[in-house]
């Protein structure tokens, strides 16, 4: 009979673990998150609304000063350079609540200023509020969104299986972020796993003034940054990764991988670590052996 064989993604490098960073709206906060950021080896993504640069923000979360403004269209360049911008849709609307062609204008022309500010194709997103339904996925996914992200934190390290409902870790004011940085840390890099460790976190950056947290939050960073073990990655690099790992085409006994994409991949292949280099087939020395 075959034997059992587990191939198992790495991320790149061969890598177990990867870290990422998402935040919301484009308010003046982020210059001072993407500072720390920087400084400590953290990469991840911004999510911006394009229809209200350079406003004050109208929105009132009870409990919470969220008096701040949002960057203008001349400043996003600089501010985050080197990080993904990525749709917020223009007006921050509620996208369950309204028309779906209202939903495709939102998310399309929001993708369409970013491109322009950008100079390149944007593909990530996360939904206003968090709400979403069958009608929004379908929505996104023709205006040509390959990930999004939810506010449905999951306290785990799981890969999504559909990077449109993508669920985050923890939010990056909650009370449990370092027990959670702490049981990401822990993780021995030679135990017995399934599938690699996604450390993701999310927030607002006015936040981080309203719970007067940024002392928390630069020791979180410190705490997780600048470690060899793990990727450093933006939400689209994450998706555009792991999207190559599952285009990987197998021969019929799984004695050949070929990597069809413009992405070099690493797999875990019986215990050993394998590179599958864009565009080529990599050969896999293991044996089919009688029970």
């Amino acid at each position: 009979m075959l034997r059992l064989r587990q191939d198992i993604p790495l991320f790149p490098g061969g890598r177990k673990k990867a870290f990422t960073l998402s935040s919301d709206d484009g308010v003046t906060q982020d210059r001072r998150l993407t500072e720390l950021m920087r400084k400590y080896g953290i990469r991840g993504t911004f999510h911006l609304n394009s229809g209200l640069m350079g406003d004050r923000d109208w929105l009132i979360q009870p409990g919470i000063d969220a008096s701040h403004y949002k960057f203008r269209k001349d400043e996003i360049q600089e501010v985050y350079d080197g990080f993904e911008i990525a749709v917020h849709t223009m007006t921050h609307p509620d996208l369950t609540t309204v028309p779906s062609s209202m939903a495709a204008w939102e998310i399309s022309e929001n993708k369409r200023d970013l491109e322009t500010l950008a100079g390149h194709p944007v593909q990530g997103m996360s939904y206003p509020f968090g709400t979403y339904n069958d009608s929004v996925l379908e929505t996104a996914r023709i205006c040509g969104i390959l990930y999004s992200r939810t506010v449905i934190t999951t306290d785990d390290f799981r890969l999504p299986e559909n990077f449109l409902t993508w669920h985050p870790t923890c939010h990056y004011c909650a009370d449990n972020r370092m027990e959670l940085a702490e049981k990401f840390l822990e993780k021995n890099a030679e135990e017995e796993y399934l599938s690699p460790s996604l450390f993701y976190v999310w927030g607002h950056a006015y936040q981080l003034d309203a719970y007067h947290d940024w002392e928390g939050i630069e020791n979180f960073f410190a705490k997780l940054g600048n470690k060899e073990d793990i990727w450093y990655a933006s939400n689209i690099e994450i998706c555009q990764y792991m999207l190559a790992v599952r285009n990987l085409v197998y021969s019929s006994t799984g004695d050949y991988i070929f990597n069809p994409t413009c992405i070099d991949v690493w797999l875990m292949i019986d215990g050993r670590p394998y590179q599958i280099p864009s565009g080529k087939t990599v050969s896999i020395p293991w044996k089919h052996t009688n029970d």
